[in-house]
């Protein structure tokens, strides 16, 4: 039997059928297009979180403290203050480096300005140079702060404190020790790329107000940081210090390596590294969530083995009158898995539009960047298409096997 001869004879059994067709591939279209809609989203965000840092421009290495997430997917970081002034002079020291911002956080329990007071802030030390080299940022107003009297503010803060804050007006914070210090607002920063709710941070040096400090297995005492940031000379330069200070931090010369938790690691990592480390979580909860809307899609699969099931029962007649003329097993198999995938063809269109007008839908409420997955739209017609040959080889193979004499002896 030519193809085209089982394409019309089996649009014609699924037409005939309207209702019963429609409601078999309607889990098709609920499992692809519940995929697709969870793909465009979590990429959408994904690209919203990730996808405005030029990583070829961060002439950076990060060393951080990271664990494995208990039940869940990747790392998380620790801020616990194991990076010692001792480490951030031998990273120095390394050829290409052109100087260490170790990060820190200072206790405090109210900024004020004038009559306006937040609660919901973080005071964090930097060095002046780190906000002209950082490229995720830049200041829109005022510059980096030129000594301990001077504070720089982010954007967020600033609209905390009631908006319109100018370069050269006076914060004072409280500390949770009890101890207040007025700063000069030098700057104002807008940091790129930032989730809401993050930033509303006060900017100061670390001398003279940092003073955490941890005891070494060199039995002194010293200043010690959560986590940092080494910036390099040039891009050329970056594989080689990652390489050396990866190696110093692993050496057993380090204070950090001495104190880090057995159950946590030292992750020295540029920072393209930590952005693809970022992005395989992105993908990995994605996939699982797409997993289970799947469960979908197997149902859909059972809808048509079962519609399939039921067209051979009511067409015995009709296989035995065309095996009686003529017709082949495997013109039979055919005819019945053609049917088959035309459902699931059906169902992957029909799915494809709706996870894309879904997705459409959702990431434009939630403010994110439209993104196409053309490679999972392509899986999806795919997987269509395979649903329906799957599901049709059980009745497709069941009804070549028809008696044709018992067959024509059905009314």
């Amino acid at each position: 039997m030519r193809i085209r001869e089982s394409i019309r004879i089996s649009w014609r059994a699924i037409t005939g059928h309207k209702l019963r067709s429609t409601l078999t591939t309607i889990g098709i279209v609920i499992g692809i297009g519940s995929i697709i809609a969870f793909m465009v989203l979590g990429g959408a965000f994904e690209e919203d979180v990730l996808g405005g840092f030029d990583t070829e421009d961060q002439t950076l290495v990060l060393v951080q403290t990271q664990g494995e997430v208990d039940g869940g997917f990747g790392f998380q970081t620790f801020s616990d203050p194991i990076y010692t002034q001792n480490d951030v002079e031998a990273i120095e020291r390394i050829d290409g480096v052109e100087f260490v911002d170790p990060d820190g956080t200072i206790p405090a329990s109210q900024v004020r300005r004038g009559s306006e007071t937040t609660v919901s802030f973080t005071v964090r030390i930097a060095k002046p140079a780190s906000f002209s080299k950082n490229v995720s940022g830049s200041f829109v107003a005022g510059e980096a702060f030129a000594d301990e009297g001077e504070a720089v503010i982010d954007t967020e803060l600033a609209e905390s404190l009631g908006g319109n804050v100018s370069v050269g007006e006076e914060i004072r914070v409280t500390f949770t020790d009890g101890t207040r210090r007025s700063f000069t607002v030098s700057g104002i920063y807008a940091a790129e790329n930032q989730a809401p709710g993050t930033g509303t941070s006060v900017y100061v040096p670390a001398d003279p107000y940092y003073n955490v400090t941890v005891d070494t297995h060199r039995g002194t005492e010293a200043i010690a940081y959560s986590s940092l940031t080494v910036w390099v000379d040039s891009i050329e330069d970056l594989s080689a210090v990652q390489s050396a200070a990866d190696e110093y931090f692993h050496s057993g010369e380090s204070d950090a390596e001495h104190l880090v938790d057995d159950d946590k690691q030292i992750a020295v990592q540029t920072f393209d590294a930590l952005l693809a480390q970022v992005g395989e979580i992105f993908d990995q909860v994605t996939i699982f969530i797409a997993g289970i809307a799947g469960i979908a899609l197997l149902v859909g699969a059972i809808g048509i083995a079962n519609i399939m099931i039921v067209s051979v029962t009511e067409r015995t007649r009709e296989i035995g009158i065309m095996k009686a003329v003529g017709a082949r097993q495997r013109d039979i198999v055919q005819l019945f898995l053609v049917e088959a995938l035309i459902l699931g063809i059906i169902g992957a269109i029909g799915g494809v539009m709706l996870g894309i007008g879904t997705g459409y839908l959702l990431v434009g409420y939630a403010g994110f960047p439209m993104i196409y997955p053309i490679d999972w739209i392509v899986i999806a017609v795919f997987v269509g298409i395979g649903v329906g040959i799957v599901s049709g080889l059980y009745p497709a193979w069941r009804a070549a096997r028809v008696d044709p004499i018992e067959a024509l002896r059905r009314e």
